[in-house]
């Protein structure tokens, strides 16, 4: 059986992988893929570390809400306020545990 036709729950606790899923009802499943140079990617790694997320958590949390608030509409503006909400909820966690990220991924990456 397909996985689409099995409806998913919509509690916030949805898991998708190692990540809580809020904001998309099931697991993402379709693969996107961009470049980007290392020190981007040393930064996505370093939120993602903050968020207690996977790096395509992050950048699925923003694509998302980017994209929609593109739009025009009513459901646009929403989105951009949510997109700002966001934002701020990720400088949060940087501000609390970005010193932490960065020891912990120089260790990982075998940095003193």
């Amino acid at each position: 059986m397909p996985i689409a036709s099995n409806p998913l729950p919509l509690e916030r606790d949805v898991k998708t992988g190692r990540r809580e899923n809020p904001a998309i009802n099931g697991p993402r499943d379709r693969t996107v893929c961009f470049m980007l140079s290392e020190p981007e990617k040393d930064s996505v790694d370093r939120l993602a570390f903050c968020m207690h997320l996977t790096r395509s958590g992050i950048l699925a949390n923003i694509v998302a809400q980017f994209v929609a608030a593109a739009e025009g509409s009513k459901e646009g503006r929403a989105a951009e306020k949510a997109l700002a909400a966001y934002l701020n909820e990720c400088r949060k966690a940087v501000k609390k545990r970005g010193p932490f990220a960065d020891k912990t991924i120089a260790e990982m990456k075998g940095k003193p």
